[in-house]
């Protein structure tokens, strides 16, 4: 039996490749008629850079979305002027406590200041993975750093987060980088959100970002009034357009103000490793989250790797920490369809931080995943 290990990272916990080098160590070692495959995934979120290979890792000082300093890593091809940047490496939620995941406050600026950088040493090609932010502030942070200046109605300008994307009533692009304008941007997004609306970033993704939901329909006409400016000044309208909610509006500003064409993170993964050829050699995909939810269905890797396995009627277990049963009662039952098997890693009530532990969090997978193929060999005979 061949075993294809394809899950996503636990994020704060274990990376893709830890949890497959864990899962299939243990099944390589337990079960002489089982060979486990392991493949890192990552769908323009956590973990994006691990997919690449042939670039040299780099090392940048600049600021974190709660604008503190940092040290963040980046790929770098020099001779083909290409770089490739992790949003979540860089202005992610995982370097934030909880006190700091405030989207009034949250800024793009440290995200501006890398690109400004690498275009300043020639680079004009960037590969974006754009999921995993803690920001909603429509990339105005980032667009300061390359030149546009936003101002309120008495010219101040405004760069950080909701508290200064509410303000703006006027953009200007006398400034703009031109090496900016020039560059091709390729955007990688893990979800397929517009900018607005229920669907939008406000609503499906500011929560865990530090929103309370009862500010999410006065944030969103706040992102609304913004688009409208920006509307008015690039002649162009990508607000519903799929990707535009993308890390708190970062896909919209890539679309608005840059040569930018955006992909889904998961198509691009998938075509980048070559898992369908992988998939169709296998039997079992095992694949998952750190959370299964309606979220999942949004254009996540897993869930994208479980459609490319049902293609080829192959058999799905989905692993997760936590599995909101209530929202996956609520699929269609094509979607339900995907996943053959879900399970929780979790073996009793711990405290969250101690569920996260790394070393808890490979103990709870070995567990899981030898309770899981006991009973596929059981059921063999």
């Amino acid at each position: 039996m061949k075993v294809l290990v394809a899950v996503n990272e636990f994020k704060g916990s274990l990376s893709s490749l830890e949890i497959g080098e864990i899962i299939s160590n243990k099944l390589n070692s337990n079960y002489d008629n089982i060979t486990a495959l392991v493949q890192p995934i990552a769908d323009g979120g956590d973990g994006f850079l691990a997919l690449f290979k042939g670039f040299e890792k780099m090392k940048f000082k600049t600021i974190n979305a709660a604008r503190q300093e940092c040290e963040v890593n980046y790929l770098l091809d020099i001779k083909r002027k290409e770089a490739v940047i992790e949003i979540a490496e860089v202005i992610g939620l995982k370097h934030l406590k909880d006190i700091q995941k405030d989207p009034y406050k949250t800024s793009t600026v440290g995200l501006g200041r890398l690109i400004s950088f690498l275009l300043k040493k020639g680079i004009n090609h960037f590969i974006i993975g754009l999921g995993g932010s803690a920001t909603n502030d429509c990339g105005i942070g980032m667009l300061s750093e390359l030149g546009v200046q936003f101002t309120d109605k008495n010219g101040n300008i405004c760069k950080h987060g909701i508290d200064d994307l509410m303000k703006i009533n006027q953009i200007d692009l006398r400034f703009i980088d031109e090496k900016f304008k020039n560059a091709k941007f390729t955007i990688i997004s893990d979800v397929n959100n517009p900018l607005i609306g229920i669907n939008g970033a406000t609503y499906v993704y500011s929560k865990q970002k530090g929103l309370s939901e009862s500010k999410f329909q006065e944030v969103d006409k706040y992102v609304e009034n913004f688009s409208n400016i920006v509307n008015n000044i690039v002649k162009k309208n990508n607000v519903y357009n799929e990707g535009s909610g993308a890390a708190g509006g970062l896909g919209f500003a890539f679309m608005s103000f840059s040569n930018a064409t955006i992909q889904s993170g998961s198509q691009f993964m998938i075509n980048y490793l070559g898992l369908e050829e992988t998939i169709q050699e296998i039997d079992i995909v095992i694949t998952g989250e750190g959370k299964l939810d309606k979220q999942s269905f949004m254009g996540k890797a897993p869930i994208e790797v479980a459609k490319v396995a049902k293609k080829y009627n192959k058999k799905v277990i989905f692993l997760a920490g936590n599995i909101l049963d209530d929202e996956f009662s609520e699929l269609n039952e094509d979607d339900k369809k995907l996943i053959d098997a879900s399970f929780s890693i979790q073996r009793k009530f711990i405290s969250l931080n101690r569920a996260m532990d790394k070393k808890v969090s490979k103990e709870n997978l070995e567990n899981t995943i030898v309770q899981i193929f006991n009973i596929l060999e059981f059921n063999n005979g």
